[in-house]
């Protein structure tokens, strides 16, 4: 069942009865995000800022356990500026889009951490920002706050069109339509649907370009890198729910407590067998191979991808 449904279910079941301790992560995790993330959608209180003395840090790392799932496979001879776009690519025609990416020693990267609940704090100075290089949007993964502007910058000499949606559930709405002139930048307003927390985009010219967002609330979250560690700073004493998330594995909570000018150390391990792949992107053989053998593609020439 979709975490998100499974949270609502919770919610009603429950009756304001006692909660146990794990009924409550679970609802944390999955529909506590409607609340926290988004709480500026008019219910009446926000986000404040103000002077943080004493702050404290959350600080930790997340892994991947087993072996990532493989790239995603997408036949460039179905996309214009081939010669282009090539230039990243597996040298036979194909562009590989890698949603998965641990280190050796199981680092994940691309996971969003979060604390919720926090009400006032550090400045909220964030602005989102995607850029287009190469045929690619980076980075793959860009938290997002919603009424407030996210930019977009086209550093390629050719023509992309940046598609902007939200995601509840099965659902999809088509936030925005952004053609990007060569060399060129813009901005947009993210406004999100009612319970949607989910930001993804993607080129209409490119399909292998694709990059995703989750919406935060406050200042206090990261993206792991690839070691896959996190910190997160500056955080008022308290006690916090903390979330993992990655677009493709089912949100993770922790509760941990912060003390005055202290660290708190908090470690999230994602199951790669757990991963949820669309069946559809689950394609594994090149069929177009002999097809491109007729256009003589230039090796590339930014990064040959391997499988």
């Amino acid at each position: 069942m979709n975490i998100w449904k499974s949270a609502k279910l919770l919610i009603v079941n429950n009756g304001g009865r006692m909660m146990s301790g794990s009924l409550k992560r679970r609802m944390i995790a999955a529909g506590f995000l409607s609340v926290i993330f988004l709480c500026d959608y008019s219910v009446g209180w926000g986000y404040e800022e103000a002077a943080v003395t004493s702050g404290g840090t959350v600080l930790g790392r997340v892994s991947l356990k087993g072996t990532p799932p493989p790239s995603r496979i997408f036949h460039m001879v179905f996309s214009p500026n081939i010669d282009f776009c090539t230039r990243i690519s597996d040298g036979k025609g194909n562009r590989l889009l890698k949603e998965f990416h641990a280190s050796g020693d199981g680092g994940f990267q691309d996971v969003v951490v979060a604390v919720v609940g926090v009400e006032k704090g550090k400045p909220f100075n964030y602005t989102p920002e995607i850029r287009l290089e190469n045929c690619r949007i980076g980075p793959f993964v860009t938290p997002v706050r919603n009424h407030h502007p996210f930019s977009i910058v086209n550093k390629d000499s050719v023509v992309h069109d940046i598609q902007g949606y939200t995601i509840e559930d099965s659902y999809t709405f088509e936030m925005f339509n952004k053609p990007m002139l060569p060399e060129s930048t813009a901005s947009k307003e993210i406004v999100l649907r009612k319970n949607h927390y989910i930001f993804r985009t993607q080129c209409g010219v490119h399909d292998f370009m694709q990059s995703w967002g989750m919406a935060v609330g406050n200042p206090y979250f990261a993206v792991t890198g690839p070691d896959g560690n996190f910190s997160i700073p500056d955080l008022p004493p308290g006690t916090y729910d903390v979330v993992a998330w990655h677009p493709h594995m089912k949100v993770k909570s922790q509760r941990i407590t912060v003390s005055a000018n202290g660290k708190a150390e908090l470690n999230f391990e994602f199951d790669s067998a757990e991963a949820k792949i669309p069946l559809h992107d689950l394609q594994t053989n090149y069929r177009l191979e002999t097809a491109l053998d007729l256009l003589h593609l230039s090796p590339p020439t930014i990064e040959l991808q391997l499988p």
